[in-house]
């Protein structure tokens, strides 16, 4: 089964950071689509498809390669010492509270956006939701694979409690830091620390953590598009990003690098 599910997630499917402007309207059609089929009630429709936090975001679309058709999104809003906005999303739009003691060691990301469109591509192997919960998860994935880029100190999300059950299985376990909330359904406040993280990362050896590892080697063959996009952004700098060390990581220890080597030295002495 995980050698099917690998298959399905990297070679009928893709993931991509979004770059151009077909790949943003794509996340547009996308972000539509959820609310058309799920969320009707939502009235700022504008700012939910595309708003000045995008301009602040790392965004990975899901594309079925035979068709060429993008089937979800997942939005990283980062706060560092360079952006406009220092607050994320679930404190400056949701009122969650006092979780300010999180929010002070930057850079930060909020994981929000996270859309999977209604009517996904039927496949011969597994049923509707079997095929969303793994779609799912390689959105998720995005975010481990960003994280490895970009170092952040803390990871926030509001997800249902289904969502946060599927990252737990993968060893990934947010805590939770308020109480439920009415977002389109209920929801919960969660974060996961940087040292949480990494322990996650040693233990990730299935599905995520092979994810992980194909999507950075691609990235390592063909990286021009990450790097015009760090270029373009005029929040990050080339040096924020630990893309050149993976890839000599890979170079030195092949393809078989352990993942605590891909988190980094510095980074694990922490959960010392």
């Amino acid at each position: 089964m995980l050698d099917k599910v690998f298959h399905l997630l990297t070679e009928e499917y893709s993931l991509v950071l979004a770059t151009t402007q077909e790949d943003f309207q794509a996340v547009k059609d996308i972000r539509n689509d959820v609310i058309v089929n799920h969320y009707p009630e939502i009235e700022e429709t504008k700012e939910y498809i595309f708003n000045q936090d995008d301009e602040q975001s790392f965004i990975y679309l899901l594309q079925h390669k035979a068709t060429r058709r993008y089937v979800g999104s997942v939005r990283i809003f980062f706060v560092n010492e360079h952006t406009p906005v220092q607050k994320i999303p679930m404190e400056k739009d949701l009122q969650i509270k006092n979780i300010e003691r999180f929010t002070q060691n930057l850079p930060i990301c909020e994981v929000s956006r996270f859309a999977l469109s209604k009517n996904q591509i039927k496949h011969e192997d597994f049923s509707e939701l079997r095929l969303r919960t793994y779609l799912s998860l390689a959105l998720m994935s995005a975010t481990r694979i960003n994280f490895l880029l970009y170092h952040y100190s803390r990871i926030f999300a509001i997800m249902e409690r289904s969502l946060h059950h599927i990252l737990k299985r993968q060893s990934v376990a947010f805590d939770p830091i308020g109480d439920a909330i009415d977002f389109h359904g209920v929801r919960f406040p969660f974060v996961i620390k940087k040292e949480d993280f990494i322990i996650a990362g040693e233990k990730t050896e299935g599905t995520m953590g092979q994810l992980t590892r194909y999507y950075l080697k691609e990235l390592c063959k063909n990286p021009e598009s990450l790097w015009k996009f760090i270029d373009n952004n005029p929040y990050l700098e080339r040096s924020d990003i630990q893309l050149d060390r993976i890839c000599q990581l890979f170079k030195e220890y092949g393809d078989d690098v352990s993942m605590e080597f891909l988190l980094g030295e510095n980074d694990l002495s922490t959960t010392a």
